[in-house]
């Protein structure tokens, strides 16, 4: 049986090391976690623990994405052991051990000699700004001012949280309704210009005249078939030049604006930026973030050029003296519920609660519309499925029962 080396830390935050015989390193982590042991390394006995890596592993350091799971689940842990008492250098050594990221663990040892070298967290952290965004660095620059730096950490990944868990929701209530849309598509595109040409081939064949009902419906299939090419291409031109046109400050602002204004799916995500918006503000503000490079964070996190162009604006108020919810009545875009809760809280000193109520309240909101969409939009994409295959297999089936008349 394979003997097993591994390192973990005990309730206390100890570091423990052993060998293990097991038939697998899945085993030896369940051995160690009924044991109350946190496993940090596991590797093959006489092995080093960095073994060595193919090519394409070798890569993945180089290059990669951390996705917000990835993050949040490491602030949680960083929170946690920072509060256990685990120096800021081994945890970081055992995190990078312990994500299966090989390109977030090559970046934590990085972050670790850095720290080792004599800089501090924020200013190690803020050289991968693909992983640790604007929010991330400027809370545990905070942090580290004050001196609470687990605290902000906790607070920081119940933002990440909150925010994973928004999305998690919109892309389970989205996804349904999507797969739907496509099998829709899927159904109508193989009948008009699959079946139908095949039948057109038969009722040729019979030379018997056609309802005029049968005959609209095979010209749209004749209509669709000689030009699906095209269609197809100019929907793959138009693509692009959107995507090309979205790459500019101009192109961008346009198409975030329009996306806002379309119908149910636009007060959905406004209502989305809200409870976002809302809830980074307030964790911001919270971990002793300015308000004024609070708002700047805010406005580059807000994933919206025209929300984004809007919150600048209203830092630029905040600069020459004015309150935020002053400022935010000045924009038709807040609705009067966040801009009367931001008010109240600037003038009773608890805007970071206010603005954490104003979070929950959009991200009610947005569940209660979620399921709306759900349950009217599912039932609405099947409705016309089955209303089209009717209209076609009506048109499909009155040639032939003329046909069966004729011959009888």
């Amino acid at each position: 049986m394979p003997k097993y080396q591994y390192t973990a830390r005990d309730s206390e935050g100890n570091k423990v090391d052993g060998i293990i015989n097991a038939p697998s390193s899945l085993i030896v982590v369940t051995r160690l976690r009924s044991q109350n042991l946190f496993p940090i390394k596991i590797y093959l006995a006489g092995q080093s623990g960095s073994s060595r890596l193919s090519w394409w592993e070798k890569e993945r350091t180089k290059r990669g994405r951390v996705n917000l799971k990835e993050l949040s689940l490491f602030t949680r842990q960083t929170a946690a052991m920072l509060d256990a008492g685990v120096a800021i250098v081994e945890l970081l050594d055992d995190l990078s051990y312990q994500t299966p990221n090989r390109y977030f663990s090559a970046a934590l040892q990085k972050i670790k000699k850095d720290i080792q070298e004599g800089s501090n967290l924020s200013g190690a952290i803020s050289r991968y700004p693909k992983i640790f965004p604007p929010i991330y660095i400027a809370l545990i620059k905070a942090g580290e001012e004050s001196g609470n730096i687990a605290e902000v950490l906790a607070e920081l990944a119940a933002n990440l949280e909150g925010q994973l868990e928004l999305i998690s929701k919109v892309k389970q209530a989205v996804s349904y309704p999507f797969v739907v849309s496509l099998f829709f598509l899927g159904v109508i595109g193989f009948v008009f210009l699959f079946l139908l040409p095949k039948f057109q081939e038969i009722f040729s064949d019979f030379g018997a005249k056609l309802p005029a009902f049968t005959l609209f419906i095979l010209a749209v299939s004749k209509f669709l078939v000689a030009t699906f090419p095209y269609l197809m291409g100019g929907a793959i031109l138009l693509i692009i030049a959107l995507f090309l046109f979205y790459k500019t400050p101009t192109g961008r602002l346009k198409i975030d604006t329009f996306k806002l204004k379309f119908p149910v799916f636009g007060p959905l995500m406004l209502k989305v930026s809200f409870s976002r918006l809302a809830s980074s503000l307030a964790t911001l503000l919270s971990g002793g973030v300015t308000i004024v490079l609070a708002l700047d964070i805010v406005a580059k996190t807000a994933g919206n050029a025209m929300i984004e162009q809007t919150m600048d604006k209203i830092r630029e108020g905040v600069i020459e003296g004015s309150l935020l919810g002053t400022e935010m009545k000045k924009y038709r875009v807040f609705p009067i519920l966040f801009v009367r809760m931001v008010t109240v809280g600037e003038e009773t000193g608890k805007i970071e609660e206010m603005l954490y109520r104003v979070s929950k309240f959009f991200q009610d909101e947005v569940d209660a519309t979620l399921n709306v969409l759900a349950s009217i939009l599912e039932p609405f994409l099947i409705i016309s499925l089955g209303a089209i295959v009717g209209v076609v297999v009506f048109a499909i089936y009155m040639p032939i029962f003329n046909l069966a008349t004729a011959v009888r």
